[in-house]
């Protein structure tokens, strides 16, 4: 069975009895990856967001349904362009912020002791003497010189995300399918993991996730067995916290996310 019509199918199934499976899943991701260049670590949420938009909203949904395999491989292949080129404002955004988060991190000698300012916006766009200020109040409450990613994502969070437009919500008779929800969260929960590692850290998780030795990893990295292992046990402990009350399919996609975000 081709993906449109397994698609067409799975649009079936969950009209009728609320049901979408990983196969359903695969189906529409391989029908929409080659759709607006959307890079592999963006693509699930994505998806997520279009099967929010134009799945679970009842009239939309039937639009769907009655179209025939052709009309429906070129109308979900549509509109998902359409849900990424929405996001174009939360990307544009996010460059702009980190040209300005590399900068001030070039420019500061140390962490800063006067919190986060109340805006970091000026009618230019964004003001370089405020991200300064607040990539300032990141290192201190790091206790560390953050990575631009790191300050970048905090500050985004921060000032960024919550004002950016948001399309209002539509009436649906269907929940969030479990297989699209355990990946959104995993999205989630990788990118908070990396938030918080070092570049030791990441370096090590990479090569963790990669099968290499721990030994072969402090040899080639220049520092000692007993460094290593205390990387690790942070590791391990970090992701314990993240992990509990997770699911089993969550904990797995969680490693393959962690992958594209390393």
């Amino acid at each position: 069975m081709g993906d449109v019509a397994r698609l067409h199918d799975a649009l079936r199934a969950f009209d009728a009895r609320g049901e979408f499976g990983e196969e359903d899943y695969l189906a529409l991701r391989r029908l929409v990856s080659s759709v607006g260049r959307v890079d592999a670590a963006l693509l699930d949420g994505f998806i997520g967001l279009f099967f929010e938009r134009h799945v679970l909203d009842d009239p939309r949904r039937a639009e769907l349904l009655a179209l025939s395999h052709g009309e429906l491989e070129r109308a979900v292949r549509h509109r998902f362009k359409q849900v990424v080129s929405g996001g174009q404002d939360s990307h544009q955004a996010w460059h702009a912020l980190s040209a300005h988060v590399r900068e001030a991190l070039d420019s500061l000698a140390g962490p800063g002791a006067s919190g986060y300012p109340s805006s970091i916006s000026s009618r230019q766009g964004f003001s370089a003497i405020a991200v300064e200020q607040a990539v300032a109040s990141v290192w201190s409450e790091l206790r560390r010189k953050p990575s631009a990613r790191e300050a970048t994502q905090e500050l985004f969070a921060r000032y960024v995300a919550g004002a950016l437009p948001a399309e209002a919500s539509h009436s649906s008779s269907r929940e969030f399918p479990a297989v699209i929800g355990a990946r959104l969260d995993a999205q989630r929960l990788a990118r908070g993991i990396v938030a918080l590692l070092s570049d030791d850290e990441k370096d090590l998780m990479r090569a963790q996730l990669d099968g290499q030795p721990l030994e072969a990893w402090a040899t080639g990295r220049g520092v000692s067995r007993a460094t290593a292992y205390r990387l690790l046990s942070r590791i391990k402990s970090l992701c314990k916290v993240e992990f509990d009350e997770r699911s089993n399919r969550t904990r797995l996609e969680v490693l393959d996310a962690l992958r594209l975000h390393l």
